[in-house]
């Protein structure tokens, strides 16, 4: 769900849904269980209401969310031909990001990032560096989301494989890192493309992190 203004107060409704939803997990005490139980609930309201959503529509981005509240986990990959990065457009919005997506719980992160990639574009890789660990919300992606999500940029090797498409994906191409089309903004800035052009060109740069 993306979120658009009022950040403030839309961070501080989320911190106390984050407390409610922590204290539901930890709490012992019938009472507390229900105060925590209202305190929540209050929270979706109020996110609802800012959001100019219904309730039961917020309340379905944690349907799942049932322990310790934590970020989502968005995947990115760098790869690189002949000096031109591999970005993929996407059917959601026809515009063109970094192959990745979501975490699966049943992956690791450096399967994840393979598999995504070869999905999404057709490429066999293999991830040989974490270049970067970014916090979306700290960063000028647009449209701003009401999750947390943490995004993991990996340096890949291209092993081979041919470029097509998916479901998600309606065109696969290598471009000059300086010279990218219109991005996909929720996805890939073009901040992105050039710290993992960076490492590309120097490999013995740490790892970024937020």
């Amino acid at each position: 769900m993306s979120v658009s203004s009022g950040s403030e107060v839309l961070e501080t409704i989320q911190r106390i849904r984050a407390i409610a939803q922590t204290g539901l997990t930890y709490a012992s005490d019938d009472y507390d269980r229900e105060r925590y139980a209202e305190l929540r609930q209050l929270a979706v309201d109020l996110l609802a209401v800012r959001l100019e959503e219904p309730p039961e529509r917020v309340a379905d981005v944690y349907l799942l969310e049932q322990g310790y509240p934590t970020p989502k986990i968005d995947v990115r990959a760098g790869v690189f031909r002949e000096g031109q990065v591999l970005l993929v457009r996407e059917s959601s919005d026809d515009c063109w990001s970094l192959p990745g997506g979501w975490g699966d719980e049943h992956d690791s992160p450096r399967g994840c990032i393979e598999r995504e990639v070869f999905e999404e574009s057709g490429f066999r890789v293999r991830a040989v560096k974490l270049v970067g660990v970014k916090d979306r919300h700290l960063h000028p992606y647009t449209p701003r989301r009401l999750e947390r999500i943490y995004k993991l940029f990996f340096l890949c090797e291209l092993l081979g494989g041919e470029a097509r498409g998916s479901i998600e994906t309606t065109e696969v191409r290598f471009f000059a890192p300086n010279a990218s089309p219109t991005l996909s903004l929720g996805r890939t800035l073009q901040a992105d493309i050039e710290l993992l052009e960076k490492h590309r060109n120097d490999p013995s740069l740490p790892t970024y992190f937020d």
